[in-house]
């Protein structure tokens, strides 16, 4: 079969609904409440997602020479090494023990990156970030589904597995008219069963421009790791931060290797802007490498390592324009981002506030 022709970028592949706006608002004003819900339960200023890190690296990320034309694109236009830090982590809003089913998260921000940024007050830094979770797709489809749940977790927070199932029947008694999709792609995102964080692959789950098209990525691993079943069940039945532990004795002893892919968009029925449930069929478009992600032998355990990876901001709008996130998700998340960075800036007791670690050297110092 033919391969298809790729759909090019342009302003009109995004459809914002006329009433997002105001959706937007309501989400940040759920997303606030649920913030002090969970400081007054806790005590702790923490964020919405992604509290618990399991560790932070730093690399290189390696743009491939001889890239074709059209994966040649953005900051993926020439060969070249940038310095890059990742933090791994769990995507739960509390920080859980690691034997207990979760989503994971990999970020990366590249460094030293050139080329026009998005307009932004926080986008001045020359950095790069990626934010990928261990599923393809995201729970919600747009920003009105979002703003569903959100509500309602943050009508009764002390409840939240009830307010949730309200989420999905809307009060309904048909489950005809239950939203059976929402619900399989939130239970498929937090069911995943432990695993070391590097031998999982990661998505971005809402696609982004690539330069003249459009596409999501992801990073898979390219190694082998060492250790087994058997001694990843015994570390999570033994340690309630057995990942963080994992991640500390396997780069002490072995660098990692990842793939930074790309799937680029050919099909507008089949590879939706803005429904960020759908996957895109890889049998239309594979993904294909673009850069090597290489984390070498360090260690992570120092108090200065875990300092700055509690401090590290990662952003989706912080990006060129040529890599500009795209769909109702990312345009809800360009919005909600600065609430919970502010949120963050509350709970440093020291007046330290997050930001990229490209600006430490020019700010003199710390967050």
């Amino acid at each position: 079969m033919a391969a298809r022709e790729l759909i090019p970028y342009s302003n009109t592949v995004e459809i914002c609904p006329i009433d997002e706006p105001e959706d937007i608002r309501r989400a940040i004003a759920a997303l606030e409440q649920i913030l002090r819900s969970s400081r007054d339960a806790s005590g702790r200023h923490r964020g919405d997602v992604h509290v618990k890190a399991h560790g932070c690296a730093t690399g290189e990320f390696r743009v491939l020479p001889n890239l074709p034309p059209e994966l040649a694109q953005g900051m993926f236009a020439e060969d070249r090494t940038y310095s890059a830090v990742v933090r791994f982590s769990n995507s739960a809003p509390q920080p859980l023990p690691d034997a207990v089913p979760d989503g994971r998260g990999l970020a990366i921000k590249v460094m030293e990156v050139d080329g026009k940024r998005l307009e932004a007050d926080d986008n001045d830094a020359p950095t790069q970030d990626f934010i990928l979770v261990n599923h393809p797709v995201f729970f919600a489809a747009n920003v009105k589904d979002f703003l569903r749940v959100e509500e309602v977790l943050a009508a009764a927070p002390e409840m939240r597995l009830n307010r949730a199932a309200e989420a999905i029947t809307g009060g309904d008694w048909n489950p005809l008219n239950w939203r059976w999709r929402e619900a399989v792609k939130a239970l498929q995102i937090a069911g995943h069963l432990p695993a070391h964080p590097a031998a999982l692959t990661y998505y971005s789950m809402s696609p982004i421009r690539f330069g003249a098209y459009v596409a999501k990525y992801r990073v898979r691993p390219a190694g082998e790791l060492p250790g087994s079943i058997l001694d990843l069940v015994t570390r999570l039945g033994s340690h309630a931060d057995a990942f963080r532990l994992m991640l500390e004795d396997t780069l002490r002893a072995q660098h990692l290797l990842f793939e930074f892919q790309v799937q680029l968009r050919n099909s507008q029925m089949t590879m939706p802007v803005e429904d960020a449930t759908v996957e895109w069929p890889e049998s239309e478009s594979p993904f294909r490498t673009v850069a090597l992600l290489l984390l070498p032998r360090q260690e992570i355990n120092t108090d200065e390592q875990k300092r700055i990876c509690q401090q590290l901001s990662f952003n989706v709008w912080h990006a060129l324009e040529d890599h500009r996130p795209l769909g109702g998700i990312n345009r809800l998340r360009r919005e909600v981002y600065p609430i919970s960075v502010a949120w963050r800036r509350k709970a440093a007791e020291a007046g330290v506030a997050a930001v990229d670690p490209s600006k430490r050297e020019a700010e003199g110092g710390g967050e």
